[in-house]
C-alpha cells in the first residue's frame, strides 16, 4: 500500500517561482508545504551558470542560494529528483512514482523546457552535445570544457551570447550559430545587435548567421557540425535555442493553455480548468502567460525577477490576502564578457508586428568624462509611440542597468517626451558626463517628432 502524504499546499517546481512561493507562504501562515522538483539541486542561481563557465565564478557551490537545511528549518518539505507524473484535480492528488501527494491548494511552477529544433532533437544524448538549464547541466559542460579545444554554440539568444563570450575569453575556439541574420532578435533591434556582434568577434567568437546546422557529426562523440556543406570542428556542441513553457503536466490534468503555449491564468494567477478559474490552483513563473504592460496582450516573461514577483502574488492569495498581478514590462540585462546589454519594452520589430507607429532616438556617448580613466562608450536607443516612451535598448560596459531600471519606471508612468526633456541628471567626472547620453537620445527623438508634425 502506498504511503500517501497530505499537505495544505503542494508546489510542483523547485525554481525561483516555486521556492519563493513556499518560503513566503511559511512566513505568513502555518500551512504545511511540500515542493516537488525533478532537479537534483535546490535553490541555486541558474543565471549565474554562464559566468561559472566563463571562469568568473570560483565554483558551482557559490551558486547555491539556500541549502536543504534552510528549507527544513522553515518546515518546508523538499522532494528532489522526484517527478510529478499526473495531477488528479477532482481528488486533489499528485501521483509520484512511489507515493501520492494529497493537497488542498496547488501551485504549478514547472518553469520552462528547452526548445530543440526538430533536426537537432536526435542528437540530444550524444556524447559532447549539451543543453544548459540546470546546475547539473552546467557541471557537465564545465567538465567537458577542461579538455575542449573547439566549441560550437547553436542559438544566439541571450544565454547563447553570454556563454559564447565567456568560453571564448577562456581561450577556447568558439563558434556561435544563429538561424536569423541578427543575434538577440527578441531583445534588441538589428542595429544594436550589430554592436554586440562586433564585440563578440573582438573577443574571438566566430559568428555564423542566417543558417542552422544540418548535421552533428561524430562516431563515439561530437567531432564537427555540418552547416550548408561547411564542416565546423567541435569537441562540444551546446544547444541554446530558447525556452518553451513546460505545461505537459498541466495540460494532462485538463488545465487550459493559451496561444503562446503557456498556462492561462487570471490576475490572481489562478488557472483555468473545467470552464472556470480555480480558487485554489495557481500557476506562475516561466510556465504561464501574463499580460504585457504596453500591448495589453498575453506574453511570456521568462525572467527571474518576474518569477519572484509572481511568487509573491501566489503566496498572498494562498494565505488569503487578495492580491492581483498587474501587467508586466520585463526589463532585462545580460552580460557578454564585459559588455552589458539591456532592454525594456518594445523593439522596432515588435512594434511593427503590433502595427504600432514609433519614433526612435539614438545616441552614443561615454560613461565618464572622456579624460577620466576607464571611460567607455555607451549606446542608447529609445522608442516612442504617441509621444510616450515605450521601449529602450542600451549597450555599454557600465551604466546600463541603472538606466534601464529608470527607463522601465518611466514607461510604467507613461512618461512623455516633453517630460523626459526636463530630466535633471547629476554629474561628476568619474561617473558621468555633464550631459547624460540618455538626454541626447531623447533630443534626437524629439527632433524627429517635431519634424513629423
Amino acid at each position: 500500500m502506498k504511503d500517501n502524504r497530505k499537505y495544505d499546499l503542494a508546489i510542483i517546481g523547485g525554481g525561483a517561482a516555486g521556492l519563493a512561493t513556499a518560503t513566503h507562504v511559511k512566513r505568513c501562515s502555518d500551512l504545511s508545504v511540500i515542493v516537488i522538483s525533478k532537479d537534483s539541486h535546490i535553490s541555486y542561481s541558474e543565471c549565474g551558470i554562464p559566468f561559472k563557465l566563463a571562469g568568473k565564478v570560483h565554483d558551482f557551490d557559490s551558486l547555491i542560494v539556500k541549502t536543504p537545511e534552510f528549507f527544513d528549518k522553515m518546515g518546508i518539505d523538499i522532494a528532489l529528483e522526484t517527478e510529478a507524473l499526473s495531477i488528479d484535480i477532482l481528488n486533489r492528488t499528485i501521483k509520484l512514482e512511489n507515493y501520492d501527494i494529497l493537497f488542498d491548494k496547488l501551485i504549478i511552477a514547472t518553469g520552462g523546457k528547452q526548445r530543440i529544433p526538430q533536426p537537432l532533437q536526435k542528437y540530444i544524448g550524444m556524447d559532447g552535445v549539451f543543453t544548459l538549464q540546470t546546475l547539473a547541466d552546467g557541471m557537465k559542460i564545465e567538465t567537458a570544457l577542461l579538455s575542449a579545444e573547439t566549441v560550437v554554440i547553436i542559438g544566439a539568444g541571450a544565454i547563447g551570447v553570454e556563454i559564447a563570450a565567456g568560453i571564448a575569453k577562456r581561450g577556447i575556439d568558439t563558434t556561435l550559430i544563429n538561424r536569423g541574420p541578427a543575434i538577440l532578435s527578441r531583445l534588441i533591434d538589428p542595429d544594436m545587435a550589430e554592436i554586440v556582434s562586433e564585440y563578440l568577434k573582438s573577443v574571438g567568437v566566430t559568428l555564423v548567421t542566417g543558417n542552422v546546422p544540418d548535421t552533428i557529426e561524430g562516431k563515439e562523440g561530437v567531432e564537427s557540425v555540418l552547416i550548408s556543406g561547411e564542416r565546423i570542428p567541435a569537441d562540444i556542441v551546446i544547444i541554446s535555442t530558447g525556452i518553451l513553457p513546460d505545461v505537459e503536466l498541466a495540460e494532462k490534468a485538463g488545465i487550459s493553455t493559451g496561444e503562446l503555449g503557456g498556462i492561462i491564468v487570471n490576475q490572481h494567477l489562478q488557472v483555468f480548468v473545467d470552464g472556470n478559474f480555480s480558487t485554489d490552483i495557481f500557476a506562475g513563473g516561466d510556465c504561464c502567460e501574463i499580460t504585457d504592460f504596453i500591448t495589453n496582450k498575453k506574453t511570456l516573461v521568462q525572467l527571474a525577477p518576474a518569477a519572484r514577483h509572481m511568487a509573491t502574488i501566489m503566496a498572498n492569495n494562498v494565505c488569503g490576502k487578495d492580491t492581483v498581478l498587474k501587467p508586466l514590462l520585463g526589463p532585462s540585462i545580460y552580460v557578454a564578457g564585459d559588455l552589458l546589454i539591456g532592454s525594456v519594452g518594445l523593439t522596432s520589430k515588435r512594434a511593427r508586428a503590433e502595427d504600432i507607429y514609433i519614433i526612435t532616438g539614438y545616441a552614443t556617448g561615454t560613461t565618464k568624462a572622456s579624460y577620466y580613466p576607464g571611460s567607455s562608450d555607451i549606446h542608447i536607443k529609445l522608442i516612442f509611440s504617441d509621444d510616450r516612451l515605450t521601449g529602450a535598448q542600451i549597450i555599454g560596459k557600465s551604466g546600463v542597468k541603472e538606466r534601464i531600471d529608470s527607463l522601465a519606471f518611466m514607461i510604467k508612468k507613461k512618461a512623455t517626451i516633453e517630460e523626459m526633456l526636463s530630466i535633471e541628471t547629476c554629474y561628476a567626472p568619474p561617473v558621468s558626463t555633464v550631459v547624460d547620453p540618455l538626454m541626447y537620445a531623447v533630443k534626437d527623438a524629439f527632433r524627429k517628432i517635431k519634424a513629423r508634425t
